[in-house]
Order: C-alpha cells, then structure tokens, then sequence
C-alpha cells in the first residue's frame, strides 16, 4: 500500500528543528564564527563610509520621495529632474544592439571562435540580457556601481545546466574593505554576498542541516537599507525567513573555495566536493562602476552630483509657490474700529466670506511684491547645469537646436552630446568583457550537454554544438614539410607527443560584448538619413537600393508593405496582381523585343530590331581580351 505523502506546510513548526539538536565540529564553529565577523567588518566599513544612508537618498531622489512636509504652509516642491535624465541614458544603454565576439588566442582556438561565440550570445539570451542589463545600469548610475555574480545553474533548461549571471544589489553585497579600487578585486582576502532567504529555501536547498534554521526578523547587521525593504513583516505568515552568508575566500594554495553560512552554521563547504568551484580560481563578481572613486571599491554615479541641482529647483520652486499664494491670500493690517467681535484669523481668501466690521475702511491690504525676475531665470539655468552635469543636452532628448536643419548637423551635435553616455558604453564593455569569461570558464567546467543552439538573425538557424569538445581541442603548429610535396599537404598539424598521439588543451578565446554607439537611434532621424542617402549614386551604383528602403520602412515604421519576392511571385500569375499593382504584361512573340506592344507597325519593328543588332566592327580593328587594339 502507498504511504501517503503529507504536505510541507512552510510555517508548520513540525518541520523545523532545533538549532540545539544540531552537531557541528569545532573547525566549522570557528568557521561560522569568523564568516560572521567579516561579514560584519565588512558591513561596519560600509557603514563608515555612510554608503547605506546615500543609497537609500539617492534611490529616494530618484523616486521623487525627495522632501518632508515640515508645516502645512510648506509647499515641499518635488519638480524631479533626475529620473528623465538617469531613464534616458539608460535607454541610449539598453537599446544600443549588442553582439558577442569571440577571437582565439591561438590558430587552434581561432576554428571554435564562431561556436563560442553562438554558445555565448545563446547564454545570454537565455538569461534575460536586456532586462538584467537595465536593472544593473540603474544601480551604476544611480547608486554609483553595479555587481554582477556569474554560477553555473544545474536546475536550469529542465535539468540540462545552464552558466548564469545575476545583477546584486550593492547593498547586499560585501568585499573586503582593504581593496581600494574595483580592478583589484581579485586581490581581496574574502567577498561575501549577504541575501534574506525563506525558510522554505534553506530545507529544499539543504536538506540535512537547513531544517535547522530557524525565522529571524531583525539582526544588528542588516543588509535591507531602502525604504520597502521590510514589507514582509506585514505578517507572521509571510516574515519566515533567514539571513544567508556567502563567503568566498582562497586558502594557502590560491585555491577558491565557498563557505555558506547562516545562524553560525555551516550549511555547505566546497571544499569536501568534488571538482573546483572556479575554473581559474577567480571570484565569480565583477564590478563596474559609474565613476571610479580614489581609495575605495564603489563608485560615484550620476544621482549623487545632481542633488545639489535638484535641491535648488525645489527651492526656487517654494519661492514661487509661496509667493503665488500670498497673492491669492495676501496679508491684512486692521485698526482698533474694526470692532470688538472682529476676528482676522476668519479672514480667508474663500469664495462667498461674509465678514462683519463695524468700520469697513479700518483695514488695508498689504500687497505681495512680485516674485524677482533673478528667481525663473535661476530656475531655468538650474536645468541647463543639470544637463552638463549628467552630460545629457536637449538635443540628445530630440529637441532640434535652433537653425540647425541638416541631418549632418544635428547628428554631429548629438554625437558630441553623448560622449557621457558613450564613456559609460565602454566602462560596460570593459567590465562585461569579464562577465563573459566567466560565463566562459562555466561552460568549460560544467556544463556537459550537447544540445541544438539557435541562431538569431535575420535568417534564423540552428546549430548542435558539444561544450566538452572545448576542453579538449588539438593544438596546431605549423608544417614544415607544406609546399614541398605537390603543395597539398596542410599548412598546420597537431602537435604530438612521443607516442604519436594528438596534445590537446582547454580552448582560450579573448571575448568581447560589441554594443552600437553610433548615430542616434531616433527612427525619424534615421529615416531622413535614408532618403538623404538614398539619392547618391556612388561610381554610378546608388549608396542605398529600393529594397533596403521598403524593408526599413515595413520593419521599423510598420508600413505594409509586401516582399519583393511576393510581389515577383504575384507578377508571374497573370490576373492575380494585388490591388494597385499593374498587370503582368504578355510575352512578346519570338523576335520580338521583350516589353514590346503585340501591335507594332512592320516598319517601327525593323528601325527597333536594326538598332539592336550588333554593328559590324571595322576591317582594321581586331577584337581581343581587354579590349580593341587598331591594326
């Protein structure tokens, strides 16, 4: 008989035990305790260096929480200028095409280059690229720096593994304070990656030693920083989580190993399985600042420089709020005839007040002055300082510069305008070149399926590639013997050792992350430069031809407009042309010049077939390959 098989109910206290019953050795106490002090030295220097207080503002700032209502008469202006600015750069990011690329080190790599290359743009495709690029370029512009952490998945496409990547929060994360510049993170002493975690979490994950842990709430050193971090404690139900450490270090060897650790518990050590945890024994993050600060890891982004500005505009914002309204409700001064049960604070400017004077002349309005001019000419210039400071002009948002009309123009200004945003593109791709290699040494290391690629593009197809084939590739060296023996003998063949057999090696690619930073996306933009460009003619071919045209203007405007191989398709079947389209013209009887009427005159057919036979050639000229010489 079957037994029946009870539901794991994550809140029922049945299924969690003690964290007394649990036995651990005195090497993993010490373990978790010193895992717990440098997640803590850790957290204290970022505390010192007031990182949590400035991301929490900057995230406000940028959401518009940027002010506290200190009286009811305060206006609290919020005019929020950071969020256009930081949103559109990060579209310039985001949208820009990207492409992997792949070069071998060597010849013998050179043969796997396009296969690594497939492989790599199939793993980010398949990661979600675009939608985790703009999570990570939101945190390097707004907080100043973005983190990426790349492992190899093994629940991932249905079990067959796949190498990924995810953006981490800043906040979350913890390096060793001695490193004072992102490019020297691989020199760090430890890198620890703090989350909150169900407590469903840890028993699925680690199913001998996670029944041990048990609901935290608040801890001394907490990672969760921003404003909703702590939406979860709305009820016990859904607050039943942990902290989790992540703890990666190197031992005496350079070996890289990982210490996962929660509630002084050691949940798992690398170090007692099989395999190594990193191909070259790097840590598996890599950081990409905004703008690199001297003397610490993080960075400086864009938020942090315009708050100054944007502080002034909400000021000057008050000012002309707060003067606005003494005009609609200006100020009075009454006299002693005004009467007794006179009572100014019931002066309002409401519509219809009825108030009782004895002496109607015995007041007087004290006018507002007027707002001073120097206030909206502040203001305005406060947007132009904001746009060199983030290095976003108007003409990089669409707005045509005045007396400029030619396309030429304004794309020189636009791309004189994005040299911000451009420095940023190449900070990325410097940083995500990184990502890609270890992305790489996943594949190399771990995963161990063939499987069918796809291949993007405009004639999509698909590829079976082996990962395992990269980790042993024949090494080529040049033949000497090439050239000697009839000239079909290889240029290059495999190196062998003294038993004749092949020396092969891991394959070593340098890869790249291609992302267009050239003219500006702006389709109307680009649709003018077409019909520009498509009326030159270059050695007498034209610079653009009739079909690249239609095919931007079916696929980027959305006209539509029909292939030129339905329309030729069309024009073979007489009587079947699409509506507006001329019909297909008969054929011309045999010596009859194609495109000719049936009804010609005898005498217009002979004077058309005349000029198209060929002339005879003179006596004294002889045709010759290259052309006529005269005899």
């Amino acid at each position: 008989m079957a037994q029946k098989t009870e539901i794991t109910d994550t809140i029922d206290q049945r299924n969690q035990e003690s964290p007394s019953g649990l036995e651990q050795t005195e090497t993993e106490m010490q373990e978790a305790q010193r895992v717990q002090r440098l997640f803590e030295g850790a957290w204290l220097a970022k505390q010192n260096m007031e990182l949590h207080v400035k991301w929490r503002m900057f995230d406000d700032y940028y959401h518009g929480r940027q002010g506290v209502q200190e009286a009811p008469d305060d206006p609290n202006s919020n005019t929020n200028i950071i969020k256009p600015i930081i949103d559109s750069q990060i579209a310039d990011l985001v949208d820009s095409p990207q492409a992997v690329q792949a070069s071998g080190v060597e010849l013998s790599d050179e043969l796997y280059s396009t296969q690594v290359q497939h492989m790599l743009e199939y793993v980010l495709d398949h990661n979600k690229f675009t939608q985790k690029l703009e999570i990570a370029e939101h945190d390097r512009l707004e907080l100043g720096t973005s983190v990426y952490k790349v492992f190899f998945d093994d629940d991932a496409l249905g079990g067959r593994g796949l190498p990924t990547y995810e953006v981490i929060n800043p906040a979350n994360f913890f390096p060793d304070p001695k490193i004072t510049s992102y490019h020297l993170l691989q020199e760090a002493e430890f890198v620890i990656h703090a989350t909150w975690k169900p407590l469903s979490w840890f028993r699925q994950k680690f199913p001998e030693r996670g029944k041990y842990i048990i609901r935290q709430l608040n801890v001394l050193y907490d990672p969760k920083i921003y404003e909703n971090d702590n939406s979860d404690e709305s009820d016990y139900s859904t607050s039943q989580r942990a902290l989790l450490l992540e703890c990666y270090m190197k031992d005496e060897k350079g070996e890289l190993y990982c210490l996962t650790v929660s509630q002084h518990i050691v949940l798992q050590d690398t170090r007692k399985e099989k395999g190594k945890l990193q191909r070259r024994n790097m840590y598996p993050f890599v950081v990409i600042p905004c703008y690199p600060q001297r003397g610490i890891l993080w960075g400086q982004g864009d938020v942090e420089l315009l708050i100054p500005t944007q502080d002034i505009v909400n000021e000057l914002d008050d000012q002309i709020r707060i003067n606005a309204r003494l005009m609609g409700n200006p100020q009075i001064a009454f006299g002693i005839n005004a009467g007794r049960g006179f009572d100014p604070r019931k002066w309002t400017a409401e519509a219809g007040l009825r108030v009782p004077m004895r002496d109607v002349n015995a007041f007087r309005v004290i006018e507002a002055r007027p707002v001073s001019s120097d206030v909206p000419a502040r203001r305005e210039k406060a947007f132009q300082e904001a746009d060199i400071i983030s290095g976003r002009p108007d003409v990089t948002r669409g707005q045509q510069p005045s007396g400029v009309t030619a396309f030429r123009a304004i794309a020189a200004l636009q791309q004189a305008g994005q040299k911000g945003t451009i420095h940023k593109k190449e900070m990325l791709k410097a940083g995500f070149q990184q990502v890609l290699q270890l992305l790489y040494d996943e594949i190399i290391e771990n995963w161990d399926t063939e499987m069918w690629i796809r291949i993007e593009g405009q004639a999509p197809d698909y590829k079976f590639y082996d990962p395992r084939k990269l980790r042993e590739i024949e090494q080529l060296i040049p033949n000497e013997m090439a050239g000697e023996l009839g000239g079909s003998e290889a240029e290059h063949i495999p190196l062998t050792d003294g038993k004749g057999k092949a020396i092969t090696r891991e394959a070593e690619f340098d890869l790249n992350l291609s992302i267009g930073d050239g003219l500006p996306s702006n389709k109307a933009f680009i649709f003018d430069m077409i019909v520009d460009l498509a009326k030159l003619n270059i050695e007498g071919k034209p610079l653009i031809f009739w079909n690249e045209l239609r095919e931007y203007l079916r696929n980027e405007v959305g006209l539509p407009l029909k292939d030129e191989e339905d329309m030729l398709r069309e024009q073979q079947v007489p009587g079947q042309a699409g509506p507006g389209m001329p019909q297909p013209m008969p054929m011309a009887p045999q010596g009859v010049p194609q495109g000719m009427p049936p009804q010609v005159p005898p005498e217009l057919l002979q004077a058309v077939m005349q000029q198209q036979a060929p002339q005879p050639m003179p006596a004294n000229v002889i045709p010759m390959q290259g052309g006529v010489v005269g005899g």
